[in-house]
């Protein structure tokens, strides 16, 4: 499946209000974990990512467009 296709058929479970709006759908679990993201969310233009997620000593982050995203400022609907 492709990332349009598995962020189509999953619900959001969280949002991030910086950088135009990130909709957090579906978390992949494995070694490296990965989260599927809707960017622009706000906007005409829409765009899907896969981003890992890395863990750091004091916060959990994703890295979108080499700006940190802590996953502890997404908010849980």
């Amino acid at each position: 499946m492709t990332k349009r296709e598995i962020c189509d058929t999953r619900r959001t479970f969280a949002y991030y209000s910086g950088l135009g709006g990130l909709e957090a759908r579906y978390i992949e679990y494995g070694i490296d974990d990965f989260i599927y993201l809707v960017a622009g969310a706000w906007s005409s233009s829409k765009s899907y990512h896969k981003l890992k997620v890395h863990y750091g000593g004091k916060y959990d982050y994703i890295v979108f467009y080499g700006r940190r995203c802590r996953l502890s400022d997404f908010i849980r609907v």
